[in-house]
């Protein structure tokens, strides 16, 4: 077998290694779990920023709509936020706001503190929540933008693995044999 040949194997043995080792074994670790069957995700992971909550909050405000129904509408129509339904409930039931909003998530809270600040002054929530659903894209942005980061890092062992020593056993390897006298 010539060298070449055992150079393009060697490093083929190891690019195998290297992605198993990466990528194919941590990944029954890593993956996440299955939505529940009957909960649609939303795109994106929208669910978990908030960012949708608030715009179609404000949208539904800006139409006219009282916000108990807006908060029934969405409470009953967006996943993951089931207890905006109960907030209603409980806020037409006369208790009071801070113990009415105790059950929600801390990713609506936001949206608790300026509908709040909307029942007590009167003053028009849509460019609040507007605002609030930008700052919640921002952060959403900065986040994906760390996570690239961090990827760029990890690409770093792959390719120290695999491409450097393939290219030490294609090309300096053969250019060494080369240039060996022939007896």
């Amino acid at each position: 077998m010539s060298t070449t040949t055992l150079s393009v194997l060697a490093a083929a043995a190891l690019l195998y290694s290297a992605l198993w080792v990466l990528w194919v074994r941590p990944a029954s670790s890593t993956r996440p779990a299955a939505p529940p069957t009957g909960v649609p995700r939303l795109p994106g992971g929208a669910e978990e920023s908030g960012a949708l909550v608030f715009e179609v909050c404000a949208t539904l405000l800006d139409s006219g709509l009282p916000l108990r129904n807006v908060l029934n509408v969405l409470g009953s129509e967006l996943p993951g936020c089931s207890e905006l339904s109960t907030v209603a409930v409980a806020l037409d039931c006369q208790v009071p706001w801070a113990v009415a909003w105790e059950q929600v998530p801390a990713r609506l809270r936001g949206l608790g503190e300026s509908l709040y600040f909307t029942e007590l002054t009167g003053a028009p929530a849509a460019a609040m929540l507007r605002a609030g659903a930008a700052a919640a894209n921002r952060e959403m942005s900065r986040a994906a933008e760390e996570r690239a980061a961090a990827f760029g890092v990890r690409l770093v062992l792959p390719l120290g693995l695999c491409a450097l020593p393939a290219f030490i056993c294609l090309g300096v390897v053969p250019l060494v044999i080369s240039l060996l006298p022939r007896a």
